[in-house]
């Protein structure tokens, strides 16, 4: 039996994830990422060509040679060799980095040795095997990184009154309904706390929005939330309006 037949025996469906392309010539456009499973070590490898493979011989003997092979695969690469790996795929070493000259000798620090790894044509066969499944787009929750004082100069400590402040993450953006999107300062308490800051933001970008600070109650302490329906795409917005809070509290100078 070939190796094309027996993994088409036995194929496992590839899953991926949909993202908003942020590119501006892909505005609009998804992205289609691979879910990846766990990386599977050479024992466990081994376990399966007993279980599942059609090996014969006694597991542990197999894990032994195995480790045996792949200690000597790599003494080989580093002698210099180039190893071809069944016909499936190689691996050789490459010299990295410029030189001046012909007389320049080599410098380690600036030409180091890596490892180029390259498919060959009986493995990429089996791509056309493959059956991927799309999950769908990908959770779109962002993160708050940190949020910056300009008067005082803290960060994610206090904020000032009437000063500017500076929020910095990912996919924090507002956009949507204004009388429910918008910057927060959200306090947990009986009962809890919420003031928006009021007026336009000054910046309103995906990572970074810079604002004017309202007042706080006094001696309590607030997360900082975003509430909007931006997904990282101007043309797909969320469904639902997603809550963005910081990790962490600030309170007023």
């Amino acid at each position: 039996m070939s190796v094309l037949d027996d993994v088409k025996q036995v194929l496992h469906r590839v899953r991926v994830k949909l993202y908003p392309s942020n590119l501006p010539e892909n505005e609009g456009k998804l992205i289609a990422r691979t879910v990846n499973e766990k990386t599977l070590t050479y024992e466990e490898v081994c376990v399966a060509a007993k279980e599942r493979g059609g090996y014969t011989g006694s597991l542990d003997n197999l894990k032994e040679d195995v480790a045996v092979f792949l200690r000597e695969s790599a003494h080989q690469l580093c002698d210099g060799f180039a190893i071809n790996f069944g016909g499936m795929f190689s691996i050789s070493p490459n010299l990295g980095g410029l030189l001046e000259n012909e007389h320049e000798p080599i410098d380690p620090e600036k030409h180091k040795i890596t490892f180029h790894f390259k498919t060959l044509p009986p493995l990429n066969a089996l791509s056309d095997r493959i059956e991927i499944i799309s999950e769908g787009l990908a959770d779109t929750n962002g993160y708050i990184m940190e949020i910056t004082d300009v008067t005082t100069g803290q960060v994610n400590d206090v904020v000032t009154k009437g000063g500017i402040a500076t929020i910095t993450g990912d996919r924090l953006k507002v956009a949507g309904d204004p009388a429910k999107v918008g910057v927060f300062f959200y306090s947990l308490g009986s009962p809890n706390v919420s003031i928006k800051v009021a007026g336009n933001l000054a910046i309103n970008d995906p990572k970074r929005i810079v604002f004017t600070v309202p007042e706080l109650l006094a001696g309590k302490n607030f997360f900082v939330e975003v509430r909007t329906y931006y997904s990282g795409s101007e043309a797909r917005p969320l469904k639902e309006m997603r809550t963005v809070r910081s990790k962490f509290m600030v309170k007023q100078a």
